[in-house]
């Protein structure tokens, strides 16, 4: 009975540890069950590994701490298979690494020791082989480097050794110089390294050539490594190579760099896949060096440079294996860009010759690639690898308006990313990339569009169009013709107030239609024949209601599957005439049929401007019906009694004064003939945008300097503008009858709803008259990042005047003056 009772006991109490989530282990905390348990005790500052930490322990987490080691301190803990020990403090002795601490570690695959070499005292700290060379389970080991020091013979007795990485977070890496002897001893079939953030400078040629089963190298953030180094460390590398990391290998505000042909050719015998190469301010390869790149590469991750062209780009297509490329900047809204001819000859790293040799630059003409932002009659031939599939160029900076292009019909792309650009018109036809399923070209400001242009996409399955300006463009009927498999397509942020019925009758497969961010009224474009949508969004836009023969469309096809309308942050009107909306809404959500997302978000506006949110749509709605019905019989009664009484009255005031007014409606048809006959005059000199902070400056500089002592007529909108109007419909007069519009440039400026209405106003009429409107004021230091990209379009074409905030100010009224007498 006994034995059966310990029996019990023990099988109760395994299967109670095992099914375990959480252990109590503090201070540390404890997660898993046995086989795999997890310890963690990172950031306590422990000086030892408190006795609750389990036994069975398989991951323990101990970085940043105060660990001290002895021979026992990991006695008990035989299960373990991974330990960190980062920041600890635990400077490379023998002493803080006593000989036999790991040998029960029998178990260990993971040790991480790096971060932890700072004793700025210790001057002349070892690899600590000895403790380590007890691990002959360990198969990845993270360590400080340290100078002028090669991996001991030791290192030989960790036979299962398949990854090393010699970094460091926290500078406490400083291996500086490598040779063919530092890796030597290291394990033959080691299959990664990484010497990342090491401060290593000097690579010798072959350093690497012991390692003949190595698949990865990285060697990133060594940033004075530059690509001499990297060169070195691809001479005689094992034929194994599949991924290369060197990012960041050059300093910080170097320019002007050229990959040469030996680089290429030290890699043209491995089996390379992937190449990251990101932000070393490359500008150029030596005319044939991709040439000697592997045929095996498929992807290129080159992000952050500044490629500008040359011989080269005629190689690209020797590169018969690339699937992917990656070549945008880090997102910048720095601006102004220059135009390509200003880039070509007056770019500061456009001199490559004279930091290179073996290169040549050239000046594009009218029929090269590089001349995308000019009209030629001639197409643009760009000629691809034929297995490329995925391209790359989202914040390149690139400047263009594209006309016709043609691209190799062998190539196989399906996915173009040029979003965060400048490419502001999309004119041409595009041949060759009939393939292509995936397009963004959003944020690029673009706002023209040709009605040949997305057409030449006959496969696209996704479309990104978004913040960009593309509300007048969108009024030309056939600009999505022949999109027949377009799944998703985005048009937010675009500027539109209005789009056609039938600007998108060729879109039959549509899903997701995405339109927020927008200034449209209303909603009439047709969907009937967009039998799989699923999602339709319209939030932040100007929708009151949607019509009856929309919401009939919309029902139909909730018929076959649930689909999402999203019409938040819109002005909904809560009045008696849209009580049939609100009663579908209410309706449609009950039944499942349509989801309207978070109605939290949904804004309802009374007649006397009063607004509620729709969270509790029920209830609006049946307060809305009670108020409608109850005074209906009332408001028809009135509205009969009101229109007796009005016609009544018209008819006596028609006849009261008949010839007074046959007089008034001969004078102005006179005043109107005069009026189309005569040239357009503006009525002020310039509209002043600026924020209501800002009206101290305004009123008491400005005014004075210009009205008072200039001569000149401003229309400032709390002195001028109609009162009763619509504030939109002020702006748009103001902008109309004046010469310029100065805008005031502040922070204050930028948060202001109103003012940034001026400005896309501002800009509009630019675009529509072709005359320069905005003139800015910069009031204060704003960084590129906060400032509306809209403003730095015109900035580009230093259409601005920094205000001084110390010293004399004449010379700052003398210019202003004289840019608006222009």
């Amino acid at each position: 009975m006994k034995m059966w009772t310990r029996i019990l006991v023990i099988l109760i109490s395994r299967l109670a540890f095992t099914s375990l989530e959480f252990l109590d282990c503090a201070p540390c905390k404890c997660s898993g069950h046995k086989g795999n348990v997890t310890a963690d005790c990172t950031d306590l500052n422990l000086m030892e590994i408190p006795s609750s930490v389990p036994n069975v322990t398989t991951v323990l987490l101990f970085a940043g701490n105060s660990l001290s080691l002895k021979e026992d301190t990991f006695e008990n803990l035989t299960y373990l298979k991974t330990l960190d020990l980062r920041r600890n403090t635990l400077t490379y002795t023998r002493t803080r690494f006593p000989t036999f601490m790991f040998q029960n570690l029998t178990n260990l695959t993971i040790l991480k020791i790096n971060d932890n070499n700072a004793d700025s005292s210790n001057n002349d700290p070892k690899y600590p082989t000895d403790a380590l060379e007890k691990l002959q389970s360990l198969e990845w080991l993270s360590i400080d480097g340290l100078k002028y020091q090669t991996f001991p013979t030791g290192f030989s007795k960790l036979k299962r050794l398949k990854r090393l990485s010699v970094t460091s977070s926290i500078n406490t890496c400083n291996i500086y110089s490598v040779n063919v002897i530092t890796f030597k001893y290291l394990n033959p079939s080691l299959d990664h390294i990484d010497v990342v953030n090491c401060n290593l400078r000097v690579v010798e040629p072959g350093t690497f050539a012991h390692q003949k089963r190595l698949k990865t190298l990285d060697i990133s953030k060594n940033f004075y490594l530059r690509f001499d180094g990297v060169t070195n460390a691809a001479h005689l590398i094992s034929g194994s190579l599949e991924k290369l990391i060197i990012n960041e290998v050059v300093p910080p505000h170097t320019l002007c760099v050229a990959i040469k042909d030996q680089f290429c050719r030290n890699l043209n015998h491995t089996k390379l896949v992937e190449l990251h190469a990101k932000n070393n301010k490359v500008s150029v390869f030596n005319a044939a060096a991709l040439t000697y790149l592997p045929k095996t590469l498929k992807r290129v991750y080159m992000n952050g440079n500044r490629f500008q062209y040359g011989i080269y780009v005629g190689s690209i297509a020797s590169l018969t294996g690339l699937e992917e490329v990656y070549l945008g900047g880090p997102f910048s809204w720095k601006m102004p860009f220059p135009h390509l001819p200003e880039m070509v000859q007056t770019s500061p790293y456009n001199d490559c010759n004279n930091c290179e040799n073996e290169h040549s630059a050239y000046t594009p003409d009218e029929h090269s690639s590089s001349s995308l932002a000019m009209t030629s009659p001639y197409p643009v031939k760009i000629n691809l690898p034929p297995n490329l599939k995925i391209v790359s160029l989202s914040s390149s900076q690139l400047y263009y308006h594209i006309q016709t292009v043609s691209v190799n019909d062998n190539n196989t792309i399906t996915e173009i990313d040029v979003s965060r650009n400048l490419l502001t018109e999309w004119n041409g036809n595009i041949s060759g990339l009939e393939k292509v399923e995936k397009l963004n070209i959003s944020g690029n400001i673009a706002h023209n569009v040709g009605v040949g242009f997305f057409p030449s996409f006959k496969k696209l399955v996704n479309l990104d169009i978004s913040h960009n300006q593309l509300g007048s463009a969108l009024l030309k009927r056939e600009i999505f013709s022949g999109l027949s498999k377009l799944q998703t397509l985005n048009l937010s942020n675009n500027f539109i107030t209005k789009l056609l019925p039938k600007v998108f009758s060729d879109l039959s497969s549509l899903i997701e239609l995405k339109l927020s961010t927008n200034s449209i009224q209303q909603v009439q474009f047709d969907i009937a024949h967009m039998k799989n949508l699923k999602v339709l969004e319209c939030s932040k836009n100007q929708i009151q209601w949607l019509e009856h023969s929309f919401r009939a469309i919309l029902d139909e096809i909730s018929n076959d599957h649930i689909i999402t309308v999203d019409l938040s942050q819109n002005p909904i009107a809560c009045t008696c005439d849209n009580i049939h909306f609100l009663s579908w809404m209410k309706t449609s959500r009950i039944n499942g049929r349509i989801s309207f997302g978070n109605l939290q978000k949904y804004v309802c506006v009374y007649d006397d401007s009063h607004r509620v949110n729709l969270e509790n749509l029920e209830e609006v709605v049946r307060e809305l019906e009670m108020s409608c019905y109850s005074y209906s019989g009332f408001f028809i009664g009135s509205a009969l009694v009101l229109f007796v009484y009005l016609g009544f009255l018209a008819c006596s005031l028609l006849y009261r004064f008949r010839w007074k007014l046959r007089y008034v409606y001969y004078a102005a048809r006179h005043r109107r003939s005069t009026t189309e006959s005569s040239s357009h005059e503006f009525v002020f000199d310039a509209f002043v945008s600026s924020a209501e902070e800002d009206r101290e400056f305004v009123v008491s500089e400005l005014l004075v300097k210009l009205e008072e002592e200039s001569d000149m007529r401003l229309n400032f909108h709390q002195r001028d503008f109609t009162v009763g109007r619509p504030i939109a419909h002020n702006i748009i007069d103001a902008v109309k009858n004046s010469k310029r519009t100065l805008v005031i440039l502040s922070r204050d400026f930028l948060k202001s709803f109103w003012c940034i209405l001026e400005v896309q106003m501002a800009h509009m009429e630019g675009v529509s008259t072709g005359r320069d409107v905005l003139l800015i004021i910069l009031m204060e230091h704003i960084p590129a990042n906060e400032i509306p990209v809209e403003v730095f379009y015109h900035m580009q074409s230093d259409s601005y005047i920094e205000y001084p905030l110390e010293g004399e100010k004449d010379v700052f009224w003398r210019r202003l003056i004289a840019s608006l007498k222009e």
